[in-house]
This record gives structure tokens, C-alpha cells and sequence, in this order.
């Protein structure tokens, strides 16, 4: 995992590449470890800060007080390690702490003279442990001090000297940060200039508008205002601006301004939001820690701000005040997405092409509708036990006038009973959601004409039966919710069906060979009931007879042992039964130091692999460019022959993906002389060659054990309900299963990666999610490899997840690794 260097006047430190979001603000450096569909996954925060702010807590010694100054009132933790490391030329005080609501807490103080000292606080979700602790601690050993530390924090704003020094000057008494932030800030009216001349000031700061100003409309109306303060100046202008060269950009998303074609309207944001979240705004180029509070103004073709850039750390605003042209006749309002009845009012029909909204008044709707002949898209949404939903009691029939219409969404219809045969005259229609309905029945052919339709939704109304014709182009089918208990059989036959989604129906028959959807959402005990789920081996070539007794500990002597004794130590001999029935006899790895590629075939994570000499590098094409799966691990199989029964006793595995988005996996084995091996050294090609863009991880060797796994009894009933019911006891005994997971470690750290070993997963598991793909039982399938995210090589899968391969067992037996499931597990 690569670094980067930050620093403030007094202090520097190397932050691991993980961290995504780097914050500098005088003497303070965090960093967030952040992904697109997460919240922010972890902090890591190191700050200099004077002896004398701790005076105020208890405590004998200065580690002392820091501790009970990190203390909350509403929140409970358990000290988990206490240690001290030297750092710069000092003694170092660490505690790490669990709360009571999952987070690991790793804090650090180092003093460095009597005045000044650094304190270091990290946190994480507490089952992420294992991946953020070495990164906490190899941040806070990068630590480096220079400079004057009094010069820079007398630099510091006086609210902040005021909280440190425990003083009250009398620029805060006039001046208080709470008090001035609670007042409200005027916000002045705009009005256009009276001579016609655009303007963007911040403060005293001018700043010209770039060419690259634009407005659009694709749905909202798009406005880009960008900008650059002439002759910037970092040390004059940075309180501010944070860019190289003073360019700043205000993107805007917006809606329900239209009014005769020109945008009109007065939008209020607090800290750069809107609280209907109706409007958008991004910002670029500005502090981070500086937000718009004020007024966005359309009208007569100009957009106008008028408010403050608010500081969340210092008690200031800053005054913004922008006016800028909009040339309203580029704007092609037939690709506006008009949100309200009252944006139809003197609104010629022809303009209307898309049309959502949301709890409208019936008998409104009604009139509105009757003249948008031209509308391409109408949505309407109802809210739950809205007196709109339950006045709606039928689809207008106004609608079936609409020849043009390409989407039809009715959501939450409650009161409507039933769907009109004239739908099926809509033949422009490609995408139908007719959902929360009390319809219980559709007529065979209404949906049998409609040849452009690919996207149908049915779900949760009371349907008795599946649509008996549907068109040729369907690609996706949702019926989930109703009260069906069949499916026609035609549905097999539809060559583009790639998505059935039938959950929750009183299912009492399936046609054979429905299980062939690629995409067939339905209960997974369904699944084995209703329709031939029999693995037929990769590639269909059957499958063979294995011991299935191999996978599990009880089989193995010294396993079998160390499990009676985690069971005695743990006081969980009440549970021994059950808990020896699930024990899987897995192997364990953890990767210890940087492989070199000095030995050839070796067991590895990262790097690249040894392959056979005829074999090349697997590939995919992409944009006709061939561009490299991600290399994972190879297992040299008879390295780890001694430690399990299942796996081929020669021989390696290698483990690759495609990227990290799909996860798609190619698992290959080679039996053969490991002199006709090709070092992973001697392979010509760089990071850009591989597709996904973590590139090529660092090589580690690994040491190896056999052990004994358990799932973590939290929402895992599927691998004990029907085997040990009275495990599920467990599931409110979090501490207890801990210590008992933590007693059969084979290292004296946390195993990263492991081969037929229980995966933690918030839904279902990779052996079920292995059946929903391709067919078997659970209990047939068995994690080939599960890799965590490990900060030696530098796995980071989503937000420190894990990723495994899962076979069949039949598959395994016959040393066939070409039909291989790759999961994902993430928070």
C-alpha cells in the first residue's frame, strides 16, 4: 500500500493510500477512509495541541488526563491493549478501546516538551480491526516534529487559543463562536445589476467567470458557474480558496422552477444543502470546510447568490454575492422533468415530455392530464395511506391518449382495483411499473402488443396469476408480492428474459427449466422444491462421489481437541454438541514478509503469479484492448497437503479476477514440475496493463495452520437451524462466541485469509449465494479461498471487506476449477 507525505508547520506523516479524504488544517491532519456507497469507514486523526488544555480533566500525569478527556458520557468502552512504543525520541502512551456500539478506538499521546504534545486518535468499526489497527499505528510511527510549535498555535484562530488555554479574550467576548453562529445571517434580496454587468465577489475578492460556464437541462436544470480569483494568492486568499490557481466551481441541480420558459425561483440552502432535497449543489475549489448558506435566485434569465461561505471551524462567514446571465433560449425544456401542476400553468403541451410527481391531488391530475398528448415519461408516486392515494381509484383514462409514452410508473396505488385493457394500446411503452395496487387479475392480453416493452414491474399488488402473454423483448419481469401460484410455462421460451423476480408468492408449481433465467429471484427453498436445482458439474459434465466428512474438524484429532478446549475455556460446554457438529476443519493463512519472487511456486498473496511456461497471463478484452485480471494468490497445494484432506495433495491454485466491481473469477491449477515454472519477475507488464485500478497488489509470503472455524452466530442461522438449533443462543452472546473465535487462532494475530472457513455475511452466505448461480445444495458447496482485505499486500475490498471463491465439492474432487463463484462481503 503506497503513501503520501503531509504535513503542517510542525509536524509531518505518511498516510497509507487507503485514506481517500485528507483534511489539513493548522496544526491537525485527518484523514477518512471513505467508498461511494458507504459512509466514511474510518478516521485517523493526529493534532498538536498544549499540556495546558488538559488541566481541566482528572487524572495525576498528563496520559492520565488525555485518557479521561477522551471519554463520552453517552457511550461505554472496554480497554482491549495498553502499550507504550518509543516515537521521535519520546515514549508513547496507546490504548485501544471497544465501545458498546461496535467501534474500535486506538488513541495515542506523545509529549514533546513541557508546553506541547501530540495526540493521535483512530477509530473503525470493531470487526474491522484487524485491517485499520497496523494502519493507525504505522501513521502515528511516521510522525515527524519541526519547526516552533508556540509560533504556530499562537497562529491559530482565538477561539481555538481560547478553548486550549481555558482563557476568555475579549475578541471572543465580542466575537463568541456559539453566539455567532446561532444568529441567523441576513440574506439579502437579489436583484439584477442595473448595468447589466455579471459579477462573482467573495468577501473583497473578485473573481472572473471561466468560459466553462454553462446551464442545461437533462431532467433538473444544470447550472455550472466557474470561476478563478485573478492574480491568486495562497497565503491572501487560502482562508478561502483551496486550489492551485484560484479556480472555484458552483454546480447546481434544479427543480421546479419552470415557468414559461424561464427558470424562476428563490431556493434556500443551509451549509450547501436543501432540506427538500429537491436541489443540488457541489462545490470545487473551495476550503473544505466552507459551505453556501443563502439564496440561489432565478429570474428573468439571470441566476443570482446572495449569502455566506460558512466555516465550520472558525466563527466567520464570508459574504458571496454572484450574478450571472443565463442564455434561457439554449435551454431545451422538452427534457425537463416537471415535478408540480402548478409548472403546467400557461405551459404549452408541447414542451411536457416527462411528467413525475408525487401525492397529486386526484381531480387536479385529471384536468392537467387531458392536453399532455406529447408526454413521454409519466411517474406518479403515492405515499402511504395519503388521502391522494386512497381518492385515486383508477387510472385516468386520458392516458390511453398519450401515443408518445415510453414510461408508465404508478406507485402506491392503493384504492385501484383494476389495471385497463387500453394499457396494451400504449405501444411506444418500454418501461411499465404498475405497483401497491389491489388489482387482482390482468387480462391475458394486455401486455402481449406492447412489442417495445423490456421493463416490467408488478410487484406487491394482489395478482392470482402471472401474465399469460407477455412480448417477445422483455427483459426484466417483476411479480414479487402478489398472490401467484403458478408461472406459465411460455415464460421459458422468452430468449431476452434475463430478470424474473417471484418472491413472495403462494408458489405451487414451476415449469421445468424456469431455473435457466439468469437472473431468477425467488426463496432459495422454493428454488429446491418447485424446479430441478441438481448441480450437473462445470461445464455439465456430472459430477462424481466425495467424502464429505473431510470438511470438518470432528474427523481430526488435534482439531477436535483444540475445540473441546476454546469450548472448556469459554464455559460453552453446554453447546459442544452443536458447536462440533458445524466445525469446519479449515486452513488458515497470514502473510508475513514481501516475497521477492525468489522461489518459485511458493504460496503467495499479491504480486503476480508463477505461471506454467505455455500458459499466458489470463486476460480480458475491454474496448478492444486487452487488459489483465487482477492477480490475487496462488496455493502451493502440497505445501499445505499436511494441514487438510480436500484439497489436491500437488500442484497450485491460482486465484485472479476480473476487477473489483463484478468480481468475475478465473481460478486456474497447475500439476506439473515447478522448473517449468516462469517467475512472476520475469513478467513484461505494468500496473496500467491490469483493468481493475488497484493495479498490482505488493507480493507477501504467508505462513499456514489448520484450525477450526465457526460461523460468527450473527444472522448465520442457515448453517445451524436445521443441525444445532440451540446454537442460535449464541446470537445474543456476542463477548462470549468472541472469545471463543478468538481461542481457536492458530496465530497470535488475527488470521486474514483461510480456505474452508466460515465468511461473516449480513445476508445469506457465499455457499447459498454459490446455489443461486449456479444450482446445488448449500451444503455441496465449499469456500475455496477467502481473501480479507490485508494491509501487507494492500487489499482493500470495498470498505475492508472480504472476497471468496466457492466451489463444488464434486468439482473439487475432480480437480475441474472452472466453474468458480467469487463473492463479495462488505459493510
Amino acid at each position: 500500500m503506497d503513501n503520501q507525505k503531509f504535513e503542517t508547520e510542525t509536524f509531518s506523516l505518511l498516510i497509507p493510500s487507503v485514506y481517500s479524504d485528507m483534511q489539513v488544517v493548522w496544526e491537525s491532519i485527518r484523514a477518512a477512509h471513505e467508498h461511494p456507497k458507504s459512509d466514511y469507514l474510518s478516521y485517523a486523526t493526529t493534532t498538536l495541541i498544549p499540556v495546558a488544555f488538559f488541566n481541566e480533566f482528572e487524572g495525576e500525569t498528563l496520559v492520565l488526563r488525555y485518557w479521561e478527556s477522551c471519554k463520552h458520557e453517552d457511550q461505554e468502552t472496554k480497554l482491549l491493549e495498553e502499550k507504550e512504543i518509543q516515537l521521535a525520541g519520546h515514549t508513547s502512551n496507546i490504548r485501544m478501546l471497544k465501545s458498546n456500539d461496535g467501534l474500535f478506538y486506538y488513541l495515542a499521546i506523545v509529549q514533546i516538551s513541557d508546553e506541547f504534545c501530540y495526540i493521535f486518535k483512530g477509530d473503525c468499526k470493531i470487526k474491522n480491526r484487524s485491517f485499520y489497527e497496523p494502519l493507525f499505528e504505522e501513521i502515528w510511527k511516521s510522525l515527524e516534529y519541526f519547526g516552533n510549535p508556540k509560533e504556530a498555535i499562537n497562529k491559530l484562530p482565538q477561539f481555538l487559543l481560547d478553548l486550549y488555554y481555558h482563557t476568555e479574550s475579549e475578541k471572543n467576548l465580542d466575537f463568541d463562536d456559539e453566539e455567532e453562529n446561532d444568529i441567523p445571517p441576513i440574506i439579502e434580496e437579489f436583484s439584477i445589476p442595473e448595468d447589466g454587468k455579471e459579477y462573482w465577489k467573495i468577501d473583497d475578492i473578485e473573481l472572473q467567470f471561466l468560459p466553462e460556464c454553462s446551464a442545461s437541462v437533462n431532467g433538473t436544470l444544470y447550472i455550472n458557474l466557474e470561476g478563478i480569483i485573478p492574480k491568486f494568492n495562497e497565503k491572501k486568499h487560502g482562508y478561502v480558496v483551496d486550489s492551485y490557481n484560484g479556480a472555484v466551481g458552483l454546480n447546481f441541480s434544479l427543480s421546479q422552477i419552470y415557468n414559461q420558459g424561464i427558470p424562476t425561483g428563490v431556493i434556500p440552502f443551509e451549509k450547501g444543502r436543501d432540506e427538500s432535497y429537491n436541489h443540488y449543489l457541489w462545490d470545487r475549489g473551495f476550503n473544505y470546510s466552507v459551505a453556501f448558506t443563502g439564496h440561489v435566485t432565478l429570474k428573468e434569465g439571470w441566476i443570482g447568490l446572495t449569502g455566506y461561505l460558512e466555516d465550520k471551524w472558525d466563527p466567520k462567514r464570508y459574504k458571496i454575492s454572484v450574478a450571472k446571465k443565463i442564455n434561457v433560449e439554449e435551454l431545451e425544456w422538452e427534457k425537463y422533468d416537471f415535478t408540480l401542476l402548478k409548472e403546467l400553468e400557461k405551459t404549452s403541451p408541447k414542451i411536457v415530455r416527462q411528467l413525475k410527481l408525487k401525492d397529486p391531488d386526484p381531480i387536479e391530475l385529471r384536468e392537467e392530464l387531458h392536453s399532455l398528448v406529447h408526454l413521454e415519461s409519466l411517474s406518479i408516486q403515492f405515499s402511504n395511506d395519503s388521502k391522494e392515494a386512497e381518492a385515486f381509484t383508477e387510472i385516468p383514462s386520458s392516458v390511453k391518449h398519450f401515443k408518445d409514452l415510453k414510461s408508465l410508473h404508478l406507485w402506491g396505488i392503493s384504492a385501484v382495483t383494476k389495471f385497463p385493457e387500453w394499457i396494451g394500446d400504449l405501444r411506444e411503452l418500454e418501461h411499465l411499473l404498475l405497483a401497491g395496487s389491489k388489482v387482482k387479475g390482468i387480462h391475458p392480453y394486455t401486455l402481449q402488443y406492447l412489442s417495445k416493452l423490456k421493463y416490467c414491474y408488478l410487484e406487491n399488488n394482489n395478482l392470482g396469476s402471472a401474465p399469460q402473454s407477455i412480448p417477445d423483448n422483455l427483459e426484466v419481469l417483476h411479480l414479487e408480492g402478489n398472490q401467484i401460484t403458478d408461472i406459465p410455462s411460455s415464460y421459458i421460451r422468452l430468449k431476452n428474459l434475463r430478470k424474473l423476480h417471484i418472491r413472495n408468492n403462494p408458489l405451487e408449481s414451476l415449469p421445468s427449466g424456469l431455473e435457466n433465467i439468469p437472473e431468477l429471484d425467488l426463496e432459495l427453498e422454493k428454488k429446491m422444491i418447485l424446479l430441478d436445482y441438481t448441480y450437473k458439474g462445470a461445464n455439465n459434465s456430472g459430477v462424481i462421489p466425495y467424502d464429505d466428512e473431510l470438511f470438518y474438524a470432528r474427523n481430526n484429532s488435534d482439531l477436535n481437541s483444540n475445540l473441546q478446549k476454546a469450548i472448556k475455556k469459554t464455559d460453552f460446554q453446554e453447546y459442544e454438541k452443536g458447536l462440533s457438529k458445524i466445525a469446519r476443519h479449515a486452513v488458515n493463512f497470514v502473510t508475513t514478509t514481501p516475497d521477492s519472487y525468489d522461489e518459485l511456486g511458493n504460496t503467495r498473496f499479491g504480486g503476480l503469479p508463477d505461471l506454467p511456461l505455455n500458459l499466458d497471463y489470463p486476460t480480458v478484452k475491454i474496448d478492444d484492448e486487452e487488459k489483465g485480471y487482477q492477480f490475487i494468490a496462488q496455493v502451493n497445494c502440497a505445501s499445505i497437503a499436511s494441514l487438510q484432506d480436500y484439497l489436491p495433495r500437488t500442484g497450485i491454485l491460482y486465484f485472479f479476477i476480473e476487477d473489483q466491481q463484478d468480481f468475475t473469477p478465473k481460478v486456474l491449477y497447475y500439476d506439473g514440475e515447478m522448473d517449468k515454472l516462469k517467475s512472476a519477475g520475469e513478467l513484461n507488464f505494468d500496473e496500467e496493463f491490469i483493468y481493475d485500478e488497484a493495479g498490482i497488489f505488493h507480493p507477501f509470503k504467508t505462513n499456514s495452520a489448520k484450525c477450526v472455524s465457526l460461523p460468527s452466530f450473527y444472522n448465520d442461522e442457515q448453517h445451524y437451524e436445521n443441525i444445532a438449533p440451540e446454537l442460535k443462543e449464541l446470537e445474543e452472546k456476542y463477548e462470549e462466541a468472541e472469545a471463543l473465535h478468538e481461542a481457536l487462532l492458530p496465530f497470535n494475530e488475527k488470521s486474514s485469509h483461510g480456505i474452508n472457513s466460515y465468511v461473516f455475511k449480513q445476508h445469506d452466505s457465499p455457499e447459498i449465494e454459490a446455489v443461486n448461480t449456479f444450482k446445488g445444495k448449500p451444503e455441496e458447496w465449499m469456500v475455496l479461498l477467502r481473501v480479507n482485505s490485508d494491509n501487507n499486500p494492500g487489499f482493500s475490498f470495498w470498505d475492508a471487506g472480504e472476497i471468496y471463491f466457492v466451489i463444488h465439492k464434486s468439482d473439487l474432487a475432480k480437480k475441474d476449477f472452472s466453474n468458480v463463484y467469487c463473492g463479495l462481503e462488505t459493510s
